[in-house]
Parts: C-alpha cells; structure tokens; sequence
C-alpha cells in the first residue's frame, strides 16, 4: 500500500533550483508564488522565463500548423518535392488568416494581418523559419527582453506583409 504525503518542497519552475512549497519569493530567482498551481502544473511549467516565450511561440507556430494541415484535407498535398511536401490548402490558410490583398481588401480580414505570421506553407517553411526562431530569439530577448521580443516578432512579421 503507497501511502500519499504530500511533498514540502519543489523545484521552482523558473530556475529549477529545490526549494520549501511554502516559499512566497523563490530566493534564487525572485519568483513570486513557485508554489502556485498555475506555475507548478505539467503545462505552464516550460514557458516561465525567456525561454518559456520563445517555446510559446514556437509552440503557437507548429499547433497553427498542424490545424492548417488537418482543416483542408482533401486539399492536403504529400509531393517529393520538399518545397511542397505537407503543405496545408490554400482554403484552410484563408480560413486561419493568411494575408494578401484577396483577405485584407476584399473580405475585410484585417486580423490576418497577425494571425499569418504564425502559418507556414510547407514543412520545410516551418522548419527554416523554427530554426532561424531558435538562433535569433535568445539574442533579441536578451537585450530587449521577453516580452519585448514576442511584440518585435509580431509585428516585424506585420511590417513584412504591409511592406510587401
């Protein structure tokens, strides 16, 4: 028989160091509540810190990908061309927000305009830009920090489509 004891410490979620649950501030990290459920579950645990946002991000990328890939499947195009292989249809990017003059000017989707930031047109797309994330990202955060860096990447990715 396992008998259930609740556990008196933690590994704050921020900077992973052991600490009491009853801590208020984590003494290493300054965290406030590390205890807190919100802070201490299996899904917000990765996303404290600069890191955090940037896996936020990247995370946003591929699970807008995956519903762009699984919306249209009859559209769905599996080519040896690596250029084309898994690229979502061009229905279901509409319908997710991809940009143009055809949804800004036309259907007054002005909205698209952020959410195309986050679709990607084939595998390797997603994966060119996630690596070009994962170099570029730790350096603008460290100097503008990670809330700074997740609005540079929104709205540089605004800027592109406006200037194009």
């Amino acid at each position: 028989m396992v008998s259930r004891v609740k556990k008196k410490s933690l590994l704050c979620p921020k900077c992973r160091k052991l600490i009491s649950r009853s801590e208020s501030v984590c003494p290493y990290c300054n965290l406030n509540n590390p205890g807190s459920r919100l802070k201490d579950n299996y899904f917000t645990r990765g996303l404290i810190g600069q890191n955090g946002c940037i896996r936020a991000i990247l995370l946003c990328n591929i699970v807008m990908f995956i519903v762009s890939v699984f919306a249209d499947l009859q559209s769905l195009r599996f080519s040896a061309s690596p250029f084309d292989f898994l690229s979502p249809g061009s229905n279901s990017l509409l319908a997710l927000g991809s940009t143009g003059t055809i949804p800004i000017f036309q259907f007054h989707h002005y909205w698209s305009l952020i959410s195309a930031n986050y679709l990607h047109a084939s595998l390797l797309h997603i994966l060119f830009n996630m690596i070009a994330l994962m170099q570029l990202a730790p350096l603008v955060g460290s100097v503008f920090g990670k809330y700074r860096m997740s609005i540079i990447y929104t709205l540089g990715g605004v800027a592109g489509y406006v200037l194009s």
